[in-house]
Order: structure tokens, then C-alpha cells, then sequence
């Protein structure tokens, strides 16, 4: 059984696990580290395959593949009830977890994509996963799009943890895979509470009114949270309003 790799903080009895996003790994969350209630919390900051501490282990990086790597690290930590947060990318993994996983409380997912992924024309496509594949200004392109709030100094650290944090095999099959996933049909089966976190200052693709019209047509139970001082990235942006916030969500739910 794949373990993967994960840091540990804190010692409370509500647990959550933690997913990142494609262009980062689980480093992406230490900004809200000095912010955890250690007390209260176990906060399990996971790393898919091909990423930080999981960054030796290949696969076929694929939405059921990664799902599973979760379950089994439940397993392996005998998890009873986990609140699961996600990010971007992983929010796709989450959403199939929690239709095969019955320790699943809740999801929390961040800036999200819904099961269908994202839908794009096959020659545009081929030319996005060939650029991540040839390691070709794929990462450059995201960064300086989504950060031209920013200064160059953000910009530079973000682009080098986009190259740095994961191998070339890992981005492209996970784009791949939410480039060709689609379980919307699935999810009507999804019964839990699902609370959305978005930032006021994120691409178009990500914001309220999008995400909004994106998951009332086919989600049961989830509400709409709106950082309104951070992008893609409320977790580094905004540390102690995103550390509050899911500690927020799980205390209700307890």
C-alpha cells in the first residue's frame, strides 16, 4: 500500500487533511502554520505523488489513483471522522474521495474546479500539455497571469516552487487529468456539507459568481466564502483569515 508522504501538526481530536494544487506541493500551507490551534486540531498536510515528500513515488497520476493514495493514508493513520481541505487541482481528487470514503465529514475545498474539470478544444489542449511536457514557460505563463497584483519578488518565488516542488511527469499527468476527468453525474451522490473558499482577487474562471453557477446545478449542500484580500492563494495570501476560516467550518460541524 502507497504512503504518502505528510507533516504532521498538532495534537487535537479534529482531524483535517490537507491537499494542495498543481503548481506547489504541501509547503504551499506553512504561512498558516503559526496560526494552527495545536490544541484543538491535527492538521495532516499531504504531498500527491511526484510531489515534496512524495515526489519519488510515480503513477499514473490519475483522479482515482490519487483518491485512493488518501484513503490509504486514512487507513494507515486510523483516521475515524477527516474533514478534508483541498486546493485548485486536488479539489477534483476531494470530491471523488469523498464519494468512495465514509470518513469523510466534510469538504472545504478552495478556489475549486467542479467533477467536470475544465473543458478546453482538443488543438488547444494538445498545446497546453505540450508546453508542461517540453517544461516550456507553462509555469511563467500561470504565475505572471494570475499575480499581476504582485511584485516581481512573489512572481520569482512562486514560479520557482511551481518547477521546484513537483517533477515534470507529476504536473503533466495531473493537468492531463483534469483536462480529461468528468464524474459530474457522480457527485448528486455527494451528501456532506461542501464550504467554498474563493478569493475576491482570482482569475475569472475562479470567482464567486463563476464557482456559483458552476455548483448549483449539480451539488446538494455547499455555501460560498469570499476572501475578499487574496487571488488563487488565500493560504499564502491571507494566513490568518484562512486558518480561522477552516478552523471555523470544522467547529461547527463538531
Amino acid at each position: 500500500m502507497t504512503i504518502l508522504g505528510h507533516t504532521i501538526i498538532g495534537n487535537g481530536k479534529k482531524h483535517i487533511i490537507v491537499l494542495h494544487e498543481l503548481m506547489g506541493d504541501s509547503k504551499n500551507y506553512d504561512p498558516i502554520h503559526p496560526y494552527i490551534d495545536t490544541a484543538n486540531f491535527t492538521y495532516y498536510f499531504v504531498d500527491h505523488r511526484g510531489y515534496g515528500k512524495s515526489k519519488t513515488l510515480t503513477g499514473e497520476y490519475s483522479c482515482q489513483e490519487a483518491a485512493q493514495d488518501v484513503i490509504n493514508l486514512i487507513t494507515y493513520l486510523a483516521l475515524k471522522e477527516v474533514n478534508l481541505v483541498a486546493h485548485s487541482m486536488s479539489t477534483m481528487i476531494a470530491q471523488k474521495i469523498a464519494l468512495l470514503d465514509e470518513h469523510i465529514r466534510q469538504l472545504i475545498l478552495i478556489t475549486p474546479l467542479s467533477a467536470s474539470g475544465i473543458k478546453m478544444k482538443t488543438p488547444a489542449k494538445e498545446k497546453l500539455l505540450d508546453s508542461v511536457k517540453k517544461n516550456e514557460n507553462f509555469v511563467e505563463n500561470v504565475v505572471k497571469s494570475s499575480s499581476k497584483r504582485y511584485n516581481d519578488t512573489w512572481r520569482t518565488y512562486r514560479i520557482k516552487m511551481g518547477y521546484n516542488a513537483s517533477t515534470v511527469e507529476a504536473r503533466y499527468g495531473y493537468m492531463n487529468m483534469y483536462l480529461t476527468t468528468d464524474f459530474i453525474e457522480e457527485v448528486k451522490n455527494i451528501t456532506i456539507p461542501i464550504h467554498i473558499v474563493v478569493g475576491r482577487n482570482d482569475l475569472p474562471a475562479f470567482n464567486k459568481l463563476t464557482i456559483k453557477k458552476l455548483f448549483e446545478n449539480n451539488y446538494n449542500n455547499f455555501d460560498i466564502t469570499e476572501c475578499m484580500e487574496a487571488g488563487h492563494y488565500p493560504m499564502v495570501e491571507a494566513p490568518v483569515y484562512f486558518a480561522t476560516t477552516i478552523e471555523n467550518f470544522v467547529t461547527k460541524l463538531h
